[in-house]
């Protein structure tokens, strides 16, 4: 943690409101770009802490999504293939942390489909006698390279990803992947019919392959930890993504924005259900949650995702990335607790047991 806190927040405004260089350096300019979380508290650790809990301001997401939905209605009119859309990814969970987000559109088959033969209502899905599922996901993922190259001209249409076609620049104030898929209906879904359970195949450019996804059921699941939590969980998703991007190497911790978000569904409900004037203790309970996480290695590299596809933590490597993120809260915990406490120096259970007692503004 070597950025200071002025850097650290002026990086943070410019992730949060998309902005590429520094506001004018004016007081008219400053109370224009004012979030609320700014005027929380007098101190740039505890403002840099709250922020980096923060949604994204609604105005920003709503932008992303618009963004979405240009690309969607251009691939409606040009192909010839029926489709329908859904979003999935960190905007539709609202863990994302940039106000310039990318955003993620899956790209379904609105006649083909796949079940599973052991679910409760597979007698009742018609035999399919046309081509093969493959073969339509090649055609539609040949139809959207053409198609929307074509309609975005200007932009930056990334072709070669094996999974989704990136598009940027030109026109687009976003960035939108697209991504070429089925249905599957799971055995859960037959049952339920509730879309959580609908699983998702995602083809494969390369290897002209699918696997499958349950981007709805990783949603909802955290979705429904955050609600147990009283929020608690979003927020910490959002910090840890915050000090990953801040950290002076983010790309040495290879814990990704799906695994962190899978990890804190493992985190003890009670510790990080906390009303907002007690926003700050957040920061001594994810130190205390990693630190387990870390002393039980075993248990911690046992985990699966929320949506039960894989493991989240599979490698060593990826083990070892943990204990940097974890030694980001470490210094953050450590230079806010100094902070509020206003001494020189704290030692680790000191400044835990000063972010736990600690209180602050709502508003």
């Amino acid at each position: 943690m070597s950025k200071d806190v002025s850097r650290r927040l002026s990086d943070l405004k410019s992730r949060r409101q998309g902005t590429t260089t520094m506001m004018m350096d004016s007081i008219a300019a400053n109370r224009a770009g004012m979030e609320s979380f700014e005027a929380r508290s007098t101190g740039e650790w505890a403002k840099y802490t709250l922020g980096i809990m923060q949604q994204v301001d609604p105005k920003y997401t709503n932008n992303s999504v618009a963004e979405g939905e240009r690309v969607k209605n251009q691939i409606r009119n040009r192909i010839r293939t029926g489709v329908t859309f859904e979003y999935q990814g960190s905007v539709p969970l609202n863990v994302h942390i940039r106000g310039v987000s990318d955003i993620d559109i899956l790209v379904l088959l609105s006649g083909y489909l796949t079940y599973d033969r052991a679910g409760s209502r597979a007698s009742e899905y018609y035999p399919w006698t046309g081509p093969g599922g493959i073969d339509q996901l090649a055609f539609l993922r040949s139809e959207l390279e053409v198609e929307l190259k074509a309609a975005f001209y200007e932009a930056e249409v990334d072709i070669l990803g094996d999974k989704a076609i990136g598009l940027s620049g030109g026109s687009l104030r976003r960035k939108v992947d697209v991504v070429a898929s089925h249905w599957n209906d799971s055995v859960d879904y037959q049952t339920s019919q509730n879309k959580r359970d609908r699983e998702v195949q995602i083809f494969q450019k390369t290897s002209r392959t699918t696997f499958c996804n349950r981007p709805f059921l990783h949603i909802d699941e955290i979705n429904e930890k955050d609600r147990h939590c009283y929020g608690g969980a979003k927020k910490i998703i959002r910090m840890l993504k915050n000090l990953k991007a801040d950290s002076d190497n983010p790309s040495a911790i290879s814990v990704n924005s799906y695994e962190i978000a899978g990890l804190v569904y493992y985190f003890e409900d009670q510790p990080i259900s906390l009303p907002a004037y007690r926003e700050l203790a957040l920061v001594a309970a994810t130190k205390q949650q990693l630190d387990r996480m870390i002393a039980y290695k075993d248990w911690t590299m046992s985990l699966v995702t929320p949506d039960g596809i894989r493991k989240i933590i599979e490698s060593e490597a990826k083990f070892e990335s943990l204990k940097l993120l974890r030694a980001e809260v470490h210094d953050l915990a450590k230079n806010l607790a100094i902070e509020l406490s206003k001494r020189a120096w704290l030692d680790d259970s000191e400044a835990l047991r000063v972010l736990q007692e600690s209180h602050i503004s709502e508003f």
